[in-house]
């Protein structure tokens, strides 16, 4: 690390060691004034718990709140989860799921740009893992489908919040009814309509980049029926070339209470967003030459430009765009058996297609194309019942992740062509589980096991570029330990098989000998198998200092390495994955609140034939997960009027990484290992009610205007601002 990065990274670092060391000097006078203010709300809206021996107070952050005892039951079930609520999401001009994990412990954020092209593999890692470790669910149901024309990847951008009550993160996944998953899962819980009256909640933004945006939610429950209705509409120029977005959806939900205490429930979700591909900015695409720093565009940074995969001229030119539309349809119901307990069923589909459009103008050509995304559909099943005081579980899913091909349009240089469908997956999981406590429900042993299968089929499109079928399955057991050794404190331990089985675009792009800039088809492909060790111990002192410790370790043998820039996958004989998450809470005296976390994370690997056969001999010493910072640190101070008005600021510390570098250019089989230098970040938040219904806010960001990169390559903003104005009926 540079004397600059350690630079960087020092001041703030001392920063924290001086905050935490003020909180734990804070005397109790002071925490018996904050919590005469903080009971004296409590009582006023209701929430004080009559018997104080059912409810805990706990620090979220820079709020505290009463945790009532069916909510610390649940911690108890997953005690590695963070539920961030949206007082919590950070203010910002996306605005997206993405925004929302930035400053947990143990997550990694690395855009392009910070608003519409947070879409693909590495944009948010949960303990090193990216997206095809990762599950997002919205009420439990999936969101990342497959298709090898749209790719796995989650596309953060078309993923509403605007009716999202809450966003639960368990990271370092130990429980047998997620399945398929090693960096943890990212779940969605969706605003209940109110039975008392309906209610409105109308938000506007406006910021840098003539980025403006409206949201709104409605619902209510008058008896049995229920429904809400969400919608949103965002644009934004971007601030690298040709990066504007314009993003749209639509959310409806229709529910129904029937007499058989069984409730019925509708979901259908539209998004549309169309993209411009960043456009190249550089003089010189080779790191470290003169011209690298310099943009052809003087109005835009230098940056590299955004790949235009599948047959799109592959690097962008100005004007150059996708559109992409989607449906989500969910139909479910939950049948409570009373004493002979719960039962839910699931059924799931999408529809979405993609366009694409490209010009070169030097070689006086067009490319556009369409591509028949998502055609994916799913069902699922589980059923719960308690018994005495342990609680049973067991649950089955079946999906089917495919595309539908893709098309010439009558426009493109080419001539017209509809290949069917690549890759298409049928994957079956089901698990068994139980939950048994003892000493009055303090300890808690749960065992558990999942069968997961995957049966890949190369369709007409795969067939014809010589993909062949594969399938794999296997049982992945686990055990987790919690105790509850008082009423605020808990420690937790579980081990698990890391079993993983492949995506479709792993499962094509590696037997793709065509395409891939690199042929690994002639390479052994096998499933991802391991064990997962984790651990966790969660605290609140008489003083109300919350702390939480969090170490975990991850050794997983054939793992599956996906290069979207080059176009391969392939098995590493060997990665390791270990880290500590450390993060302390405090409320203090005269409305102030802060939180600090830090992260410590690093990576091994053993036999990486990428590394060994392409990487320039002057690196082929790398041996870990490329893409990994070693630290990284949140800091957030608060100040909380009576009246509910609030002012924040948030330092956010990356250190250095090493990454795997092809100066943005494809097929380049001269690859280098390069440093990403660390940064650290500073952002504002503040917000104020007025008029009963309504609040402004206001935030800027980064506005030290330090000059970073979340993903190498591309600048991420300087200074930013924006403000927000929403009312509540």
């Amino acid at each position: 690390m540079g004397a600059k990065t350690r630079l960087k990274l020092l001041t703030p670092a001392m920063a924290a060691m001086c905050l935490i060391a003020a909180m734990w000097a804070v005397p109790v006078w002071a925490d018996e004034a904050t919590a005469e203010v903080t009971d004296k709300k409590a009582q006023e809206s209701g929430t004080q718990e009559k018997n104080q021996e059912s409810s805990h107070r706990k620090i979220l952050q820079l709020d505290e709140v009463v945790v009532t005892s069916e909510e610390f039951q649940a911690e108890l079930e997953t005690p590695n989860m963070e539920v961030i609520d949206p007082d919590r999401f950070p203010m910002s001009l996306g605005g997206t799921l993405d925004t929302v994990l930035e400053r947990q412990a143990g997550i990694q954020v690395s855009r392009i740009q910070q608003m519409g092209t947070s879409i693909d593999d590495d944009s948010i890692k949960i303990r090193g893992f990216g997206a095809r470790r990762i599950k997002v669910t919205r009420n439990g149901r999936l969101m990342n489908t497959s298709g090898v024309a749209g790719g796995y990847f989650i596309d953060w951008n078309q993923i509403p919040l605007y009716n999202v009550e809450n966003v639960e993160v368990i990271k370092g996944v130990a429980d047998p009814r997620w399945g398929n998953v090693l960096g943890g899962v990212v779940n969605l819980v969706l605003k209940q309509p109110p039975r008392d009256a309906p209610k409105t909640e109308i938000s506007t933004l406006y910021g840098s980049y003539n980025t403006w945006g409206v949201s709104l939610w409605h619902g209510y429950k008058p008896g049995r029926f229920e429904y809400s209705i969400a919608a949103r509409k965002l644009d934004s120029d971007g601030y690298l070339w040709n990066g504007e977005q314009r993003l749209a959806n639509i959310d409806l939900h229709l529910g129904y209470d029937l007499p058989t205490d069984t409730n019925i429930w509708l979901d259908v979700l539209y998004s549309k967003q169309k993209k411009g591909f960043i456009v190249a900015n550089r003089a010189n695409k080779k790191y470290g030459e003169p011209g690298y720093n310099s943009p052809i565009n003087p109005d835009y940074p230098a940056s590299d430009g955004e790949i235009m995969y599948g047959g799109m001229g592959a690097y962008s030119e100005t004007g150059s765009w996708w559109e992409k539309e989607r449906w989500l349809f969910e139909l479910g119901a939950k049948q409570d058996f009373h004493q002979y307990g719960n039962m839910e069923l699931r059924y799931w589909q999408n529809y979405g297609n993609r366009e694409a459009y490209n010009t070169r103008e030097n070689l006086d050509r067009v490319f556009h194309k369409k591509w028949f995304d998502d055609r994916s559909w799913g069902l699922d099943g589980s059923y719960s019942v308690d018994i005495g005081d342990h609680t049973f579980m067991a649950g089955a899913s079946y999906d089917y992740l495919k595309d539908d091909g893709d098309e010439n349009y009558p426009d493109d240089f080419r001539s017209y062509f509809r290949n069917g469908y690549y890759v298409a997956a049928k994957n079956l999981g089901a698990y068994a589980m139980a939950d048994f406590r003892f000493f009055d429900k303090k300890f808690w042993i749960t065992p558990g096991v999942r069968y997961e299968s995957y049966n890949g089929e190369a369709g007409p499109g795969g067939v014809a570029e010589e993909i062949p079928d594969i399938s794999m399955d296997g049982w992945a057991p686990s055990l987790k330990l919690t105790y509850n050794y008082q009423k605020n404190a808990l420690v937790y331990f579980s081990v698990a098989r890391a079993l993983r089985m492949p995506t479709p675009p792993e499962h094509y792009w590696h037997y793709d000998a065509d395409d891939a800039g690199v042929d690994t088809s002639n390479l052994p492909f096998e499933k991802e198998d391991g064990f997962m060790l984790q651990a966790g111990w969660r605290t609140t002192l008489p003083t109300r200092t919350q702390i939480e410790l969090s170490p975990y370790y991850y050794r997983i043998k054939n793992y599956i390495q996906f290069d979207l820039i080059n176009f391969v996958a392939y098995n590493i004989d060997q990665a390791d994955i270990w880290g500590l998450e450390f993060q302390i809470s405090q409320q203090l005296p005269y409305g102030f609140s802060a939180f600090f976390n830090y992260t410590y994370q690093k990576s091994k690997t053993e036999g990486d034939p990428f590394v060994d056969n392409f990487v320039d001999p002057a690196d082929r010493d790398f041996d870990e997960v490329p893409g990994l910072p070693e630290h990284m640190a949140n800091i957030g101070l608060q100040f909380k009027a009576p009246n509910g008005a609030k002012i924040a600021g948030f330092v956010h510390i990356v250190s250095s990484q090493k990454v795997i570098y092809n100066n943005n250019t494809l097929y380049n089989t001269d690859l280098r290992v390069r440093e990403q230098d660390g940064y650290t970040t500073l952002d504002f938040e503040a917000s104020y009610p007025f008029l009963k219904y309504f609040t402004v806010s206001a935030f800027a960001r980064n506005i030290l205007d330090e000059d970073y990169q979340e993903r190498f390559g591309y600048p991420a903003a300087g200074a930013n601002y924006g403000m927000v104005l929403s009312a509540k009926f």
